[in-house]
């Protein structure tokens, strides 16, 4: 298997892969644009150059990662931390199957090297998804830990802006992170097993559920909302589509007022500079390797008339993506500086630490001993997992960037309990 496919993430990898075919679905860019047009407030149109993997050479270009040339390409952009304060109060609301864990893991890593405060789960790695988030859900609040002042919530659950806003700093900044829906419910679909929970036992089940998506939903096993408008799910809307569209893009209205930074995952890199530049970091701090990856066997293919039933049947979805697409691109264009360059920087630094931390064959099948890098896989679907090089398993960046989302949290669970024990924490319940 090839290096970059060992690297593609289960809603990165494969999105930044699709994000390069010659023809974009729906409403979605193509790539025989040399142009993007966005909207920006008042219908008025601002153009930027596509910044697709594929289509942009000028930023896929090799860079040599020598200690000259990497000091050159700082400082030709702006250094945030150094004009402005490093934000730490955060909540991510993590979105399904749309590459947050690896979003996740940059914040971690962030509040882990700092000793900031997380709200994590009570027990596992899910803050009671799919019930709205309650504070009950928190570990430190179930424990009588009472007055604990939080600086990050990273961890799944479905938003519920009240709950979370009483829990939170008032200068939390919100974050998320929305995806072609198209690949995303392929993704969701697979992921979460779908065909076995409707009872679809046809060759190709993804094809047949989408032919009568309505008809298979009734044998579901879940919540009929579940199956539809996923994204919409996770940030807190059900999903009925007896909505009007006046009401729907009143609702996406809202979530643009709350998220400061709605991250687009079919463009992560760019997403990553404008997220470092709303939060005030440097680029080291939003370095990443891919995460909860998907081998090539386990993503089914899409068809034209497939991505169009899927749009379809996640209208609110299609709409939610739409908006925060051209959001980004118009917020990417009044950054005082050439996000371009920074996007660029950005990939040279990750290619660099690939080859200083991972292993040139990857994990492939092969079960690593080492806890601290399983990754959990659901049965059927094949996940891909790092395998560090023997020098990069003291390295701490290393280490932390390759952590799979459960032995993480395992990790900062633990850092609770030694606060407890050592005194630092005092909790009230005996």
């Amino acid at each position: 298997m090839s290096y970059n496919c060992r690297l593609k993430a289960e809603g990165l990898g494969d999105a930044i892969k699709h994000a390069s075919r010659t023809q974009s679905l729906g409403n979605t860019l193509t790539n025989d644009q040399s142009k993007k047009q966005t909207q920006g407030p008042g219908n008025n149109y601002v153009t930027t150059e596509q910044s697709d993997h594929k289509t942009n050479s000028h930023l896929d270009e090799p860079f040599q990662t020598n200690d000259g040339l990497e000091r050159q390409e700082h400082d030709t952009f702006v250094n945030t931390s150094k004009t402005c304060t490093k934000k730490t109060n955060l909540v991510f609301l993590k979105t399904h199957k749309t590459g947050s864990s690896t979003v996740q893991n940059i914040l971690m890593r962030f509040g882990s090297a700092r000793n900031l405060t997380f709200a994590l789960p009570y027990r596992g790695h899910i803050l009671g998804w799919p019930r709205p988030f309650h504070k009950r859900f928190v570990l430190q609040e179930r424990i009588g830990m009472k007055n604990t002042t939080y600086n990050i919530l990273c961890h799944h659950t479905r938003f519920h802006y009240d709950n979370i806003r009483d829990l939170m700093p008032d200068d939390t900044v919100y974050i998320t992170v929305v995806r072609n829906p198209v690949y995303m419910y392929e993704s969701v679909f697979t992921y979460n097993r779908f065909a076995k929970k409707l009872n679809i036992s046809t060759s190709e089940p993804f094809k047949t559920f989408l032919d009568q998506p309505s008809y298979y939903i009734k044998f579901g096993k879940l919540d009929p909302l579940r199956y539809r408008n996923p994204m919409f799910y996770d940030l807190g809307n059900d999903t009925a589509e007896s909505y009007s569209e006046q009401t729907i893009k009143a609702s996406i209205n809202r979530l643009e007022t709350i998220f400061s930074v709605v991250m687009v995952t079919d463009y992560f890199e760019e997403s990553l500079i404008l997220l470092k530049h709303e939060l005030c970091w440097d680029i080291d701090d939003v370095l990443f390797f891919t995460l909860n990856a998907r081998r090539d066997e386990s993503i089914r293919h899409v068809t034209k008339n497939m991505a169009r039933k899927i749009r379809q049947w996640s209208k609110i979805d299609s709409m939610l993506f739409d908006h925060f697409n051209k959001t980004l691109w118009y917020k990417l264009s009044k950054l005082p500086f050439d996000w371009r360059q920074e996007v660029a920087v950005l990939k040279a630094r990750n290619r660099q630490l690939q080859e200083e931390c991972l292993q040139p064959d990857g994990m492939g099948e092969t079960e690593t001993q080492d806890k601290r890098f399983k990754v959990f896989k659901p049965p059927g679907i094949s996940i891909e997992g790092f395998q560090l090089r023997e020098s990069a398993r003291i390295n701490e960046t290393c280490v932390g960037m390759a952590k799979p989302e459960k032995p993480f949290t395992a990790e900062l669970h633990e850092k609770v309990e030694q606060k407890i024990f050592s005194g630092e924490y005092i909790s009230i319940v005996s």
